[in-house]
């Protein structure tokens, strides 16, 4: 598989995802390239006919976008959908359902059953770490940073864990949860308030205690630590896998460049 490769199942992703009622009335589906690299990452040195890693790549990534659309539903209060509009409420439920439609009949369709359950587990252990997460259930920051790294990662990992490839399992693991603690940071440094720093003031504050400037710098450190571990412990990773691919060792610089000043100089007073 090579880089054009990539872009012709992006092409065909984008075929499958484009449906000519859906676009005109809904938001047309984002796609995560960060995930599909990983999913090209984990499946290039796999030894199976291309058609097949074809196939794992669209299933996952329509199971992806599927969840995604779902969750514009579930978090239109941030502005993803009007509150009033009942009509583009119920066909992006429609079209989060037809997309995963699709990724069940390509793999029914080879009568894939392995992969059918993988991935089906790993929508069940999303979902669950979601109603966890936005329900307010978690109780300590592992906990918190947990759920987070299985809504990012569970469909890359259950993939990985597929082929017995644990390295790269934990790689991507690792990946995506950085790159969402790097969203949410700049996020809360623009708008001083985000789901998940209202949760890490839940968990690491007293209930009565006034919101203040020094409880804000005091998340933002913690996220920085967080931050400077995960990276530490994905340098350890690259270094470990032998045959990895160098669109994904060049991404992974790119995110490291992407965390910010302050990140990089707790590491070094670390």
């Amino acid at each position: 598989m090579s880089h054009i490769h990539i872009s012709i199942i992006k092409e065909k992703l984008h075929n499958l995802i484009t449906h000519p009622y859906l676009i005109k009335h809904i938001e047309y589906p984002a796609i995560d390239e960060d995930k599909l690299l990983l999913l090209y990452s984990i499946l290039e040195p796999i030894d199976i006919p291309d058609e097949k890693k074809e196939q794992y790549i669209l299933s996952t990534m329509l199971v992806q976008i599927a969840l995604d659309t779902h969750d514009m539903v579930t978090n239109a209060k941030a502005g993803q959908l009007e509150v009033d509009d009942e009509k583009s409420r119920q066909l992006t439920v429609l079209a989060g359902d037809f997309y995963s439609g699709l990724y069940y009949r390509l793999l029914a369709d080879v009568n894939d059953i392995s992969m059918i359950k993988t991935l089906a587990h790993s929508i069940k252990q999303i979902n669950e770490h979601k109603i966890a997460y936005y329900h307010k259930e978690l109780e300590g920051i592992e906990p918190l940073m947990n759920s987070l790294e299985k809504i990012e990662s569970s469909l890359i990992q259950s993939v990985s864990g597929f082929f017995s490839d644990s390295l790269l399992k934990e790689l991507g693991g690792n990946f995506l949860l950085l790159k969402r603690l790097i969203q949410e940071r700049k996020l809360f440094c623009n708008e001083r308030s985000t789901f998940l720093f209202d949760t890490l003031r839940r968990i690491a504050f007293s209930k009565g205690d006034v919101a203040s400037k020094e409880q804000e710098t005091y998340m933002l450190y913690l996220i920085d630590r967080y931050i400077d571990h995960i990276k530490q412990k994905m340098e350890q990773l690259t270094h470990a896998i032998p045959t990895m691919n160098n669109l994904l060792e060049e991404r992974i610089q790119e995110l490291f460049y992407e965390i910010p000043f302050s990140s990089k100089k707790y590491a070094e007073e670390g």
